[in-house]
């Protein structure tokens, strides 16, 4: 009986200390003689998240030899790693840089990744050598890390790295030195058109994007390569990039005389060009293109005239309870649980949307519910992108908008949520990132014009 009451009193429980953000408490966890305790309370401290645990998560980081006959200690350091990256700060590099060469993989890539969120440029040549790592996973957290801190001492290992046998590395690397913004890269990024993975490739466009003017020119002499699929793909970049010196190829691409199936891609994306680009010189083409043989042609033409503000057309959902406006682009169906009041899927693209209320949360208030998402997101290596307040339907609400790298295709999420009376109701949106982005007016409108109806 003794010996059951000293146990309960060693034994911390990390649940309730998490909830109280018992700082303390869970620091005192990390040095417990039960090692799954340690691991559990490594594990709470980063998403409590209290620079004064910084200290302790440090020597929770440290790596002796014999922590090598429990495997659960790889665990304590993996979740030390990932909590001190989540606080940010900068105490906590020299350490991280040290397990950069950790003898667990992860506890490797959760360290580069937490020099990434850090940002500190001292571990750049560090993160430089670890982009040579055997483990795929350590090789892509470098490259993004570098992206993040944005030196260019790391340009040329980037450049090298894209030519990595694994695609997750290659993306990174593309997606690291469109951050970076260095000319040398334009030449390579541009070559990387041809990789093999389409999510790579997507990569690319987004990082020639962002490198605007250095990218235009051999942008626009890359159009007009023999191959449709380049030039699809560098429609959809210099659409992006803006520059109305790119209308008139763009275009001519449209009104191509050579209307087999085999280009309907390259007439597709020239007319979602235009319609970023929004030059009025463009209405002409895009309404001929509205008679188009392609159903893909015809929608990506009707798309950039209503970008245009030459087509306003949208439907109104009201069901008794919400209402809301809609593009004719989007399917609507009512929801399939006690909690999804509806459902709809974007025309063409792999962006889904809900509308969905919750009765049993009375005494839930709207910041907890947020954290709540928050914390599902991070258990997944998700990033909160932003969070911030917003007046949806006159009522006080929170958008959080995620995404998620670590996947085979790169998600983005928005979330909305907000109360009214006793029902909390959220508007969940998500998709691939590059889809997401594209078509975001579609997902705005629904949010701007949402309304719950009194009763």
């Amino acid at each position: 009986m003794v010996k059951l009451i000293l146990d309960s009193e060693v034994k911390p429980d990390i649940k309730t200390l998490q909830r109280k953000k018992d700082v303390e408490g869970l620091v005192r966890a990390l040095k417990n003689d039960d090692y799954l305790i340690r691991k559990e309370a490594a594990r709470a401290l980063k998403y409590v998240g209290d620079e004064s645990s910084v200290d302790a998560l440090i020597d929770a980081l440290k790596f002796e030899e014999w922590h090598a006959n429990y495997v659960v200690l790889d665990a304590v350091r993996e979740n030390a790693a990932e909590a001190l990256g989540r606080i940010g700060d900068k105490k906590a590099v020299e350490p991280l840089i040290r397990t950069l060469k950790d003898r667990d993989e992860e506890v490797r890539w959760k360290s580069a990744w937490a020099l990434g969120r850090i940002g500190d440029k001292k571990a750049v040549e560090p993160l430089i050598e670890s982009l040579k790592d055997k483990n795929g996973d350590v090789r892509k957290h470098a490259a993004a890390a570098l992206g993040n801190i944005g030196d260019k001492r790391a340009v040329e290992h980037l450049i090298h790295s894209m030519n990595d046998k694994e695609w997750t590395v290659r993306k990174c690397s593309v997606t690291a030195l469109g951050k970076i913004g260095d000319e040398r890269a334009v030449k390579p990024l541009l070559k990387a058109l041809n990789d093999e993975d389409s999510d790579v490739k997507r990569r690319v466009i987004l990082a020639l994007e962002k490198m605007k003017n250095l990218a235009f020119d051999p942008l626009l002499k890359a159009f007009y390569d023999d191959d449709w699929k380049i030039q699809s793909l560098v429609a959809e970049a210099l659409g992006k990039i803006g520059d109305k010196r790119a209308v008139k190829p763009l275009i001519a691409a449209l009104t191509d005389k050579d209307k087999v199936e085999r280009n309907r891609y390259v007439r597709g994306k020239a007319a979602e060009a235009l319609g970023r680009i929004g030059d009025e010189k463009a209405v002409k083409p895009l309404n001929k293109a509205l008679n188009e043989k392609y159903i893909y042609v015809r929608r990506k033409a009707g798309k950039a005239l209503e970008r245009l503000g030459q087509i306003s057309k949208l439907n109104h959902y009201d069901d008794g309870e919400i209402s809301f406006n809609y593009s004719d682009f989007w399917t609507i169906d009512e929801g399939n649980g006690s909690e999804k009041i509806i459902k709809g899927k974007l025309e063409g693209t792999h962006l889904k949307f809900s509308v969905n209320r919750r009765d049993d949360v009375e005494f839930i208030g709207l910041d907890e519910f947020t954290e709540l998402i928050k914390d599902v997101f991070l258990s997944q290596n998700a990033q909160i992108i932003s969070e911030s307040e917003i007046l949806l339907d006159d009522l006080k609400g929170i958008e959080l908008v995620i995404e998620n790298l670590n996947v085979e295709y790169s998600k983005k999420v928005k979330v909305v949520a907000f109360r009214k009376e006793d029902s909390l109701y959220y508007l969940l949106f998500s998709g691939y990132i590059e889809e997401f982005d594209d078509n975001i007016q579609y997902i705005e409108s629904i949010i701007d014009s949402f309304h719950v109806i009194d009763q």
